[in-house]
């Protein structure tokens, strides 16, 4: 039976599909969350601590960063975390003290980067399947891209798309996509390029993304202070985007913001700006509310059945 986890102000809200719901780490702040291979996954704890949950559901302090992180992501063992009131990213080894990446610090095109409203920090991380390529979304400062564990950086796309959340494809190392002002950004060659798909689309402003097998779930919103939010999907491969429905409402309340829509590799889960908690039954089909009134969550984790 699939679990989802919900990252808030006061603990880790753990549901199962039925309904059913207990807090983990209660009182402690979890934000930014992240799932491993093997199963286990990673949360941002008080801020700056890094915590792993494991198997049975223990949650084990790993590590703590030298300043606020706001995202985070693992890669062959080892832990990346994003800076939230900078742009920085800190690595920490399988075994050692977290270092901060002066690559990072180095990227071209740095010099352009700017606070965008919130102060100017990596939103999101993510890594291909194979881990040959890093991946961070700067708000604002697009889509920097690491090819060797976060030595060194390049620019891939402009800084003006305005890029929020960023996810790899489960499986295929080739396949990344990132939610952005400008519509729906995918990359094929594993983030080397990207290109805009947002035939279909009347409204662009996405700041959530998943990725799952065969099509790729992200929020669309009426702005960055939105008050009504959709969901759509693009079929991998495909050259137009559509509005998922199939359980859910036409309108959703509010936005659906980074850290928002999570998958694993058959099902997706959600949580709109109204505090309502949606689960697929396959893919994005079969939507059912599983929860309602969760207070300020900042992230979700859908955990396989």
């Amino acid at each position: 039976m699939a679990k989802v986890l919900v990252s808030a102000s006061s603990g880790c809200r753990v549901f199962s599909e039925t309904g059913e719901q207990k807090t983990e780490l209660g009182g402690r702040q979890l934000s930014a969350m992240a799932s491993e291979i093997e199963g286990t996954c990673l949360a941002v704890v008080d801020g700056q601590e890094i915590w792993r949950r494991g198997l049975d559901g223990t949650w084990t302090r790993v590590a703590t960063a030298e300043f606020g992180l706001q995202s985070i992501a693992s890669v062959d063992g080892m832990i990346f975390g994003g800076a939230m009131d900078e742009a920085a990213i800190v690595r920490i080894p399988v075994s050692g003290d977290a270092e901060r990446l002066e690559g990072f610090d180095i990227c071209s095109g740095r010099d352009q980067w700017f606070a965008g409203g919130p102060p100017l920090g990596v939103r999101s991380l993510t890594a291909t399947r194979d881990g040959a390529a890093i991946i961070a979304a700067v708000h604002v400062g697009g889509l920097p891209y690491s090819p060797d564990k976060g030595n060194t950086w390049k620019p891939t796309v402009p800084i003006m798309f305005d890029v929020h959340e960023v996810r790899a494809h489960p499986v295929s190392p080739n396949i990344v996509a990132a939610a952005a002002a400008v519509g729906l950004c995918v990359s094929h060659d594993g983030g080397h390029t990207w290109e805009i798909v947002s035939e279909g689309l009347e409204l662009k402003y996405s700041l959530a993304i998943a990725v799952l097998h065969d099509e790729v779930l992200f929020g669309i919103a009426d702005g960055p202070f939105a008050k009504q939010s959709q969901i759509w999907r693009w079929r991998i491969g495909g050259e137009r985007v559509d509005q998922v429905r199939d359980g859910l409402p036409e309108w959703l309340d509010g936005k659906v913001d980074t850290g928002q829509i999570a998958a694993s590799s058959e099902r997706a889960v959600f949580v709109d700006g109204g505090g309502r908690l949606w689960l697929s039954e396959a893919g994005s089909k079969g939507w059912k509310c599983l929860a309602t009134d969760i207070p300020y969550p900042f992230g979700l984790l859908l955990l396989p059945d």
